[in-house]
């Protein structure tokens, strides 16, 4: 099993977007396309939302919401090759 990685400004796209009551899903995937200008990518994971970000939901949770499609979906890093 993988860690599950997110891009913290899409994460932060995603909190502003549903507080908005925009779509969430169109706004994140536009943040992933352009990422920030002039700023570093922030990589988070799933132990770092709930001090970071304000998102304590526990593992099982957050797994069911991104199954249900009500949380942005999270990327893996590749493998290290041996």
């Amino acid at each position: 099993m993988g860690v599950n990685y997110w891009f913290s400004h899409v994460i932060d796209t995603y909190l502003l977007t549903v507080a908005t009551g925009g779509d969430w899903k169109a706004a994140c995937e536009a943040a992933m396309q352009a990422p920030p200008n002039g700023e570093p990518l922030v990589v988070l994971t799933q132990p770092m939302l709930g001090p970071k970000k304000g998102i304590t939901y526990s593992r099982q949770h957050l797994t069911k919401k991104i199954r249900n499609g009500t949380f942005p979906r999270p990327f893996q890093l590749p493998a290290a090759d041996p």
